[in-house]
């Protein structure tokens, strides 16, 4: 008797082209469409849902697409997906209850959300970061903060660098505290990498199915102490293997209380490095795809298929 083959649902929350939906995602659509082709020949049915109304619950979705011979098609109906990947960014999706069934998981994704949930699990690997939900509270955090020393504030829930205020802690009492921050001690980067880098910069490695797949550096524009792509930056890979020990080290140890509290997550790790200690900035479950000229491509891709097809048997 045929096996039936497992189907696997790709979810985005916004409402994609059904001729082709990944038209406007530039050097990196054809590192997508790899990505469905690498599917099915894993043995895997691939399929497209987006739009914020097109999961109906119990792993049931609607407005499909489904990748047949190098292309996308209608699919009309609904299917029971076997295993998703979210592609939605938020909090809305996936609830908890097919979480087991999701890379990546509600849970995971509400502590990436939540820099001071992040800091409660890796604070002995992160600078000191203190919660602040209004001006007193904020007044309060500053004065534990050296006078003479940079001190950053950032919105808990922010990404992309926005809202991102890098300045004295003097200067630092004149901002209005409208929702909750993470005050944070300033980590100096601009010793650089050995044999990596010169200068400021933070350092993204990105997990995926328990293993550290790919890496690469940022670093920001002149003028700026900024390192995401988004404010500027600029972003070049980086060999795992011309990564220092004392780095692996920490991503080991954060992999440990991550990945099996979490099922194998897919996200990164951003680092900054000084005077030869790795700080964690953050961690990020929405990772951008690497280009079609990174050397970590195909690796990154098999490995989020080998998630895919372990969530479907689970």
């Amino acid at each position: 008797m045929r096996t039936k083959k497992p189907s696997i649902v790709i979810y985005f929350g916004k409402e994609k082209n059904p001729t082709d939906p990944f038209h406007d995602f530039g050097i990196k659509r054809k590192v997508y469409y790899e990505l469905f082709q690498y599917g099915l020949k894993s043995g895997m049915e691939m399929y497209i849902s987006s739009g914020r109304c097109a999961y109906k619950g119990n792993l049931i979705f609607e407005n499909l697409l489904k990748f047949e011979n190098g292309s996308f098609t209608k699919h009309s109906g609904s299917i029971a997906a076997d295993a998703v990947y979210d592609r939605s960014g938020g909090l809305e999706f996936p609830p908890e209850d097919i979480s087991h069934k999701v890379l990546n998981g509600a849970s995971f994704k509400k502590l990436c959300a939540d820099k001071n949930a992040s800091y409660a699990i890796l604070s002995a690997f992160m600078p000191k970061s203190l919660q602040v939900r209004t001006s007193d509270e904020m007044r309060e955090a500053l004065s534990t903060f050296p006078p003479n020393a940079l001190a950053v504030l950032k919105p808990e829930n922010d990404f992309g660098g926005k809202g991102i205020f890098i300045d004295y802690p003097e200067k630092l009492h004149g901002i209005s505290i409208t929702r909750s921050y993470v005050l944070q001690e300033f980590i100096d980067t601009s010793g650089g990498i050995d044999g990596i880098i010169n200068g400021p910069h933070d350092l993204r490695i990105v997990i995926v199915e328990g293993d550290a797949i790919l890496a690469h550096v940022r670093t920001p524009r002149e003028g700026s102490l900024l390192a995401n792509v988004a404010q500027g930056g600029s972003l070049h890979e980086v060999s795992l293997n011309a990564i220092p020990h004392y780095i692996m080290e920490s991503v080991h140890k954060i992999q440990s209380i991550v990945d099996s509290k979490y099922n194998k997550p897919l996200y990164s790790i951003d680092f900054g490095i000084m005077d030869k200690k790795a700080y964690v900035f953050e961690l990020n479950d929405q990772i951008g795809f690497p280009s079609e000229v990174m050397h970590s491509r195909v690796h990154f891709l098999h490995s989020i298929i080998a998630s895919l097809k372990r969530l479907s048997e689970n």
